[in-house]
């Protein structure tokens, strides 16, 4: 008998390695040939049920398993240069992106049900089919605006996503965004101990286009008593990106958020807080706020609208810009199932008015510093408001029936519309006082389905000045001093570790400046009657600066 060498035994079991991977590659024995479209065509997200039970799609060609943890090392994988389905596999749940809006899989005999979606402004598409072994069946999926939807006037933006890239990576990812209708991924590095959720580079370099999509990088940085804060767009890297032991390899809790917000607003950032009084529950945003350090603080996020602190914040005369973000991955472990209709990236989403033909991140974040924002999971409110007569004019729309329409002048609800079931176009128009200083906005609430948070809208402030006078509840005033010198009286008493006695003394004098400021009405009356501020003073709008 012949004996075969090393060499010999190499040439056969090559053979045996191509022709099952050829296997692998081929159409499986028995299937059905499934080809689907999106009509008109576009990148969409899609799912696939066989019977009553979810079912994995085959093939696809680039895949991202996302496990939430602390140090956001998931990498994307891709089979070939031009991938037309992306896997995203979140805690034993698939999701599946058309990144060119077509794609053929094989699939054993049966019957089917296929949904699909593209972010807020488009009526999902479903359908039911069955399959032979054998057959060929070609699927058209129509995606259409809503009745009174314009998704090209709007960019709309996630601010916190976290996801490793490589230069590489820039075109799945620009198709997944295209999949879900946002316009905007604002994808930020940060630390645990180690640098994660890293980006290739930063400011213009490190930008990402296509079609009117952008992928900008930025930071979040963190303390366990400051709080967590987000450098959007900045054009380097601002180190340290964390401080104090939780988040860094340092007990020194410096510097403080006062300063990276200065030194992130120098590189180019539009700058703000996260989560807002998520944990850590210790914060300096009253400080910030106050000294008019910051341009927004997310408001909406996690499926929860924190709309009694917001109000808080405005009728305390602090002008404080209200975003949305998702702090992907995380909400893909915390809310399990997934609900289908809401995007992965850009489940609540800071929507800017601006017309198209600029770059996307600028315009943007021009719009959150001016306070031209709409924050949504769903629905679009948009609010006119004329600062002379006090006439008031709000319009919501949606694909779902809307459950009610309501303006607030200083967190009161000063007129509403409910809905009737069926509606899916709300309008309200009221007279709103004018004879002191307020600030105005509209929200809507659209029908919710099960496993879903509620389903809802909210402008941004319009601020209605009578005289130049500043919009002041001295009752919310004193609430928020009570509050920051509670905070500051915890800081004092915490083991917060400077480098030496003169950062502390820096700190302290900050935060003492802060209240001043809270105290002090005077103040906020010579802001407002600053030439920039009344020139501003008859739009709806303002950069967020110090208190009113």
């Amino acid at each position: 008998m012949m004996k075969l060498t090393r060499a010999g035994w190499a040439a056969p079991f090559g053979l045996m390695l191509a022709y099952a991977a050829y296997q692998d590659l081929g159409p499986p024995r028995h299937s059905a040939r499934l080809e689907v479209a999106i009509e008109p065509r576009m990148p969409a997200r899609i799912y696939l049920w066989k019977g009553n039970a979810p079912f994995r799609l085959a093939p696809v060609d680039a895949v991202l398993p996302v496990k939430s943890d602390l140090y956001y090392r998931d990498r994307l994988w891709t089979n070939g240069p031009n991938p037309k389905v992306l896997e995203v596999i979140a805690g034993d749940q698939y999701h599946y992106m058309l990144l060119e809006g077509a794609a053929t899989f094989h699939l054993p005999p049966g019957k089917y049900r296929i949904e699909a979606y593209h972010g807020f402004f488009h009526t999902p598409a479903e359908q039911e089919f069955e399959l032979k072994a054998g057959d060929t069946r070609r699927l058209a999926l129509p995606l259409k605006p809503w009745e009174g939807a314009d998704p090209a006037a709007w960019i709309s933006a996630d601010d916190h996503i976290h996801l490793t890239r490589s230069p590489k990576d820039d075109p799945v990812y620009l198709g997944w965004l295209q999949a879900e209708d946002l316009t905007l991924g604002n994808f930020l590095t940060l630390q645990r101990q180690m640098d994660a959720a890293v980006q290739y580079a930063f400011g213009r370099k490190g930008e990402a286009r296509r079609h009117g999509y952008s992928i900008r990088p930025g930071q979040e940085s963190r303390n366990e008593f400051w709080g967590h804060i987000n450098l959007l767009g900045v054009n380097r890297l601002i180190r340290p990106m964390s401080t104090g032991l939780m988040y860094a390899n340092s007990p020194e809790s410096y510097p403080f958020t006062s300063l990276l917000f200065a030194e992130g607003r120098r590189a180019g950032g539009t700058v703000g807080y996260a989560h807002f009084f998520q944990p850590p529950q210790h914060s300096t945003l009253y400080m910030d706020a106050a000294l008019g350090n910051i341009d927004f603080v997310e408001v909406f996020q996690f499926g929860v609208l924190k709309i009694e602190p917001w109000y808080e914040l405005l009728n305390a005369g602090l002008r404080v810009t209200g975003i949305a973000g998702s702090d992907f991955p995380v909400p893909l472990a915390n809310r399990k199932p997934w609900p289908h209709w809401l995007p992965l990236l850009g489940p609540e989403r800071a929507l800017v008015k601006a017309p198209p033909g600029e770059n996307t991140y600028d315009a943007w974040a021009r719009g959150v510093r001016e306070g031209r924002v709409v924050v949504t999971n769903g629905p679009l409110v948009e609010l006119a408001a004329d600062p002379r007569t006090g006439h008031a004019r709000a319009t919501a729309g949606f694909y779902r029936p809307l459950e009610a329409l309501e303006i607030v002048q200083n967190g009161r609800v000063v007129a509403a519309r409910p809905g009737d079931g069926s509606l899916r176009r709300l309008t309200l128009e009221t007279r709103l006082p004018v004879a002191e200083s307020s600030w105005t906005a509209a929200r809507v609430r659209a029908q919710k389905r099960k496993d879903e948070p509620d389903i809802q809208a909210h402008t941004n402030p319009l601020y209605l000045l009578k005289d130049n006078k500043p919009v002041l509840a001295m009752e919310a005033r004193r609430t928020l001093l009570a509050k920051w010198e509670k905070e500051l009286a915890y800081f004092r008493s915490a083991d917060i570790v400077f480098p030496n006695e003169a950062r502390r003394r820096e700190f302290f004098a900050t935060a003492e400046r802060a209240l001043e400021a809270l105290r002090t009405q005077s103040s906020a009356a010579a802001l407002m009657t600053s030439p920039k501020v009344q020139a501003l003073r008859s739009t709806a709008t303002s950069r967020p600066s110090k208190i009113d």
